[in-house]
């Protein structure tokens, strides 16, 4: 149940450096992102933010000017230990389905490019249960790869392929395996736990370059190639994306473009 320590090992995130370069390399939440669902909750300003499966912090910083305070729900200590403090927030070791909060003690509760890791149910259950009435339930998350460059582009879409086929060959499962991302409004709604619904899509544009297009390819997980399995590094291919990425972007800089897509539950 729950993110279950089998899932946190299959998912390479617990691998030794895969943390810091997960913090550094995926995409910040965005300000429009954050002030949307502001508006949903219908508050300048929260009181209690909780973020389910926070990982390394990305999404909880995200809060900090919006809240008076936060809490990062994360059970994988090797996350927990690259997330950085700010002013009112705090980390728990802890399961989305077992938070240990009080109930109905929270405005806002998010779960940042996670819920698919999590068993649906108790997950909404336990969202329900510490939300006060009208509180807001946002599941959100982005689009990958990135807008970049056609060439760069099709290139990443080709590492997919050999990702997929990697897992395929080894028997990796992912969360998205289980929970598919395009199903979380259809569950939430089934949960009964809600009684309003939306989904929104809306986009964020940041800075990247040719070395943050290999850097994003090795922090989506699995058991990723780290150079300590050569024949995975082979098989997924990393250095061919890396090669187009160098070859078209050169030393620029450029816009990375992230969709996103935010589903909205409110209590």
């Amino acid at each position: 149940m729950g993110f279950s320590q089998e899932l946190i090992e299959r998912s390479g995130y617990d691998r030794e450096g895969f943390a810091a370069r997960y913090d550094r390399f995926r995409p910040r939440t965005p300000a429009s992102l954050i002030d949307l669902l502001c508006r949903y909750g219908r508050a300048e300003r929260f009181d209690l933010v909780v973020d389910l499966g926070c990982g390394t912090g990305l999404s909880t910083r995200a809060w900090a000017e919006r809240a008076e305070r936060i809490i990062g729900i994360e059970p994988n200590p090797a996350m927990l230990a690259a997330a950085a403090p700010a002013q009112g927030l705090e980390y728990r070791e802890a399961f989305a389905h077992e938070t240990g909060l009080e109930d109905n003690c929270a405005d806002a509760v998010t779960c940042s490019q996670s819920l698919h890791w999590m068993e649906p149910e108790p997950t909404f259950a336990e969202a329900a249960r510490i939300l006060r009435p009208g509180g807001l339930f946002a599941a959100y998350d982005y689009d990958w790869p990135p807008a970049v460059d056609p060439e760069v582009d099709e290139a990443f879409e080709a590492y997919q392929r050999r990702r997929r086929a990697v897992r395929r060959a080894r028997g990796i499962q992912r969360g998205a395996d289980r929970w598919p991302k395009h199903e979380h409004l259809e569950r939430m709604r089934a949960s009964g736990r809600f009684r309003f619904f939306r989904e929104v899509v809306l986009h964020c544009v940041e800075e990247g370059d040719a070395s943050r297009i290999g850097g994003f390819a090795r922090s989506l997980g699995m058991p990723v190639a780290e150079l300590l399995d050569e024949g995975l590094e082979r098989e997924l291919g990393v250095d061919e994306l890396e090669e187009v990425a160098h070859r078209v972007l050169g030393e620029r800089t450029v816009p990375f473009v992230f969709g996103y897509r935010v589903r909205i539950g409110v209590k």
